[in-house]
């Protein structure tokens, strides 16, 4: 199935990118606490430098790194990243600690515990876009589920990385079973106008 053209998708009703708000009970923020890949845990710097070497062995089509501290420590390493998502926080606290120099900046809204329709059709069309390189999509609001939505818009043998709190990162390398496990999250959450 062409995961770039998501209109209706397996579940028959699920429109991608989506054109309704989505809200996430409890329930899905619960699943979506899990890792979706592999956690790599550790010293900070060594983590970035093993997540760096995956990206290196598996020469992945694009890389997407999710989150400030994730961005700036594979940033630090010099890890190829194609798309970093950031929202100028760490753990719900601002800071400026990944700064986009140099970088493409494109903005969006997405606001905390939601899927925002403009967020994700942006979010959508950058990983279609031809030779993605050194762009941030700078979030005002939150990040985090910004992650669900790049696992159904990117393409096959993307890399994903995302932080664990306190304890390191999530590596997802995305495939139908990935998508899969995203979209029973979705079939949880309510879609409002």
């Amino acid at each position: 199935m062409d995961y770039g053209s998501l209109e209706p998708m397996r579940s028959g009703s699920l429109r991608w990118p989506p054109k309704k708000k989505i809200f996430f009970p409890e329930e899905a923020k619960r699943i979506l606490r899990r890792p979706a890949g592999k956690l790599i845990t550790g010293d900070p710097d060594e983590v970035a430098r093993r997540v760096k070497s995956i990206i290196e062995f598996d020469e992945p089509k694009l890389v997407v790194a999710v989150g400030d501290y994730t961005s700036k420590k594979l940033r630090d390493v010099d890890a190829r990243v194609n798309l970093y998502i950031v929202d100028g926080r760490v753990e719900r606290r601002a800071t400026e600690l990944f700064k986009p120099e140099n970088l493409r900046v494109v903005r969006v809204v997405n606001e905390a515990g939601t899927l925002n329709p403009e967020a994700v059709k942006t979010l959508h069309k950058l990983l279609r876009e031809e030779g993605l390189r050194d762009t941030v999509l700078m979030v005002e609001g939150e990040e985090d589920l910004l992650t669900l939505a790049a696992i159904l818009s990117a393409p096959d043998q993307t890399i994903i990385v995302y932080g664990q709190p306190r304890k390191g990162c999530v590596v997802v390398k995305v495939d139908d079973r990935v998508r899969d496990l995203a979209l029973s999250i979705l079939r949880l959450a309510r879609y409002v106008d």
